[in-house]
């Protein structure tokens, strides 16, 4: 095998480069694997345009990806070299306070990995052990990759519990928003009304099964969401663009004794002004929620490969290494869902 590889170096903001570098060998506990199709997400896009907490440039960049083995280090049994697999970004170390108390998605030494836009990725030996899977012959490289954002929206769905013949609202119709509304009407949601401002982003969410879409363009969805529901307002509302201004709206959207859900990050240090009539009066309860412990990742995993959650039609393009700027310059004009990128 080579000893180098092609992978693409985030720079900066706004900067990505492709280059030549070492080929990392698997050491105990850990895999090699051949990158067959890495799937660009949200964060990549946040990353390339502001930088991002637990990462600094230069270095490797992209976080979901499924491959093929092609090495495996000293002390793997359960995986081998030909093995189609996909893995999670991360794993917990499952001995901090939080881990210990069920609260594997704030572990204090998470265990990332970074660098599924090259053409292989070597996964650390926790992943290996915790979050990752073999493919199914039945499922594409692309689909299995989308396990990553999949596993947070369970997370996310688990915290805010829809039930039965609920009406939600989602506000944002990209790749996160069009797994929570499918992931909402698996659930029971009886209407699912989703709020953007791009009108082939909301036609998009049209084809994926909202019962309602609404351009804040050019209607006021509050005022459509309050006479769609009696007057009273969704019982739960997800926030996915992570906008103070739609935080705050997502709050004013849902009825009395309703849920929120306030799935998209802000920037960091952000403060938010909220009447407090709303959780008082009104016994509104908000969820933050953060990323996905092992056993949301499993859970996403038997959805993607039972075919329980058709995710093929989220991945609308592939395109080379090369052109991973244009890939994700065409997710931020709202072109694509998400893309495959094939080293």
């Amino acid at each position: 095998m080579k000893q180098t590889m092609k992978a693409m170096l985030y720079l900066g903001p706004g900067k990505l480069e492709l280059r030549e570098v070492a080929l990392p060998q698997p050491q105990k506990g850990e895999v090699l694997v051949k990158v067959r199709a890495a799937t660009t997400c949200g964060t990549d896009v946040k990353t390339y345009l502001r930088g991002h907490p637990k990462i600094t440039p230069p270095c490797l960049f992209g976080h979901e990806l499924a491959g093929e083995i092609v090495a495996v280090g000293e002390g793997v049994e359960n995986f081998q070299v030909g093995m189609r697999v996909v893995c999670h970004n991360t794993a917990p170390c499952g001995s901090c306070y939080y881990c210990k108390h069920g609260y594997h998605n704030l572990c204090q030494k998470l265990i990332y990995n970074f660098g599924s836009y090259a053409e292989y990725n070597c996964v650390p030996a926790p992943i290996v052990s915790v979050n990752m899977f073999e493919i199914p012959e039945s499922l594409s490289f692309a689909e299995a990759a989308i396990l990553e954002p999949l596993a947070s929206v369970v997370h996310g769905q688990k915290k805010v519990g829809i039930t039965l013949g609920e009406t939600v609202v989602i506000i944002g119709a990209g790749p996160i928003g069009l797994m929570h509304l499918m992931l909402s009407k698996i659930n029971g949601a009886k209407s699912v009304i989703v709020v953007d401002v791009q009108s082939n982003r909301l036609q998009i969410a049209k084809e994926f099964g909202a019962d309602e879409i609404i351009n804040a363009k050019q209607q006021d969805p509050l005022e459509i969401i309050k006479m769609q529901t009696d007057g009273r307002g969704a019982d739960v509302c997800i926030e996915c663009v992570g906008q103070k201004q739609t935080w705050l709206q997502a709050v004013q959207m849902t009825r009395p004794g309703g849920r929120v859900l306030w799935f998209g990050g802000l920037p960091a240090g952000t403060q938010l002004e909220l009447n407090a009539d709303y959780l008082h009066y009104s016994e509104i309860t908000l969820f933050g929620s953060y990323h996905a412990t092992p056993y949301d990742v499993q859970t996403a995993f038997d959805l993607i490969a039972s075919r329980a959650l058709d995710v093929s039609s989220l991945v609308s393009v592939e395109l080379p290494l090369d052109q991973l700027d244009k890939a994700l310059q065409m997710m931020m004009n709202g072109e694509v869902v998400k893309a495959a990128i094939t080293p």
